[in-house]
């Protein structure tokens, strides 16, 4: 399992930085310069930059600010979501005492003053399930031209919501789950990021799609699959 997850880690570092990080964005400044100036830029949809034959994603040229915003709406919404749906499955899916959240105040005290447990949930809710939540965590930020840093973090960040936040009145916070959720969930979601550009490059056919959706849906969310086309004109310099 080690040697997996170094695996996982070379490939993403090597993608990661064999782009730049904002893969299909213009580089030149005066284009950077005209969209900068160009406040309403904030509220458009992602475009396709003709000159450059570029992809600008979502917020791309906006402040961290806007793209966090945005992330944590979209991701808390899906975090309750999910809330919801595992409580109502059995507790041989969840692992969830259902009676104990009638002690949800003493059992938040717990998640505060002792430490995480290694939990004993199923290997596939701890190693796919988990990493998969960790990727569109990455992704709400990715998705919108978030460095890679900065979309790591905040997938920890939202793993350390779950853990403590929403699910510690129920359970203690999961080792595994701290540790799993952003670290490999940031891999794959770098993986996951790397091929939806790659994919827009001559538009997404019906399967692409489908991968995109499935495993990467922040993505679809924030920028979709049909992009406007725009026509950026370099300024002027004398």
């Amino acid at each position: 399992m080690k040697t997996y997850f170094l695996i996982l880690f070379c490939i993403a570092t090597h993608l990661s930085f064999a782009q730049s990080d904002s893969l299909f964005l213009p580089h030149t400044d005066s284009i950077q310069k005209s969209i900068s100036n160009n406040k309403k830029w904030q509220w458009f949809p992602p475009k396709r930059d003709t000159l450059n034959n570029k992809l600008i994603l979502r917020n791309e040229m906006t402040k961290f600010g806007r793209k966090f915003l945005r992330a944590e709406g979209i991701v808390l919404g899906i975090q309750g979501t999910t809330m919801g749906i595992l409580f109502a499955l059995p507790a041989s899916v969840s692992n969830w005492d259902k009676e104990n959240i009638k002690n949800y105040r003493q059992n938040y005290k717990r998640a505060f003053t002792q430490k995480p447990v290694v939990d004993k949930d199923h290997w596939y809710i701890n190693y796919i399930g988990h990493p998969y939540q960790g990727s569109y965590y990455y992704n709400a930020m990715r998705s919108q031209g978030a460095k890679f840093w900065q979309a790591g973090l905040f997938s920890f960040g939202q793993s350390m919501v779950w853990e403590y936040l929403l699910e510690s009145g129920i359970e203690q916070p999961s080792i595994q789950d701290i540790i799993v959720t952003p670290v490999l969930g940031s891999l794959l979601g770098e993986l996951f990021h790397f091929s939806s550009i790659k994919m827009a490059k001559n538009g997404y056919k019906w399967y692409e799609k489908a991968f995109i959706s499935v495993f990467n849906p922040m993505f679809a969310i924030n920028n979709g699959f049909k992009f406007a086309k725009q026509v950026n004109v370099p300024m002027k310099t004398f």
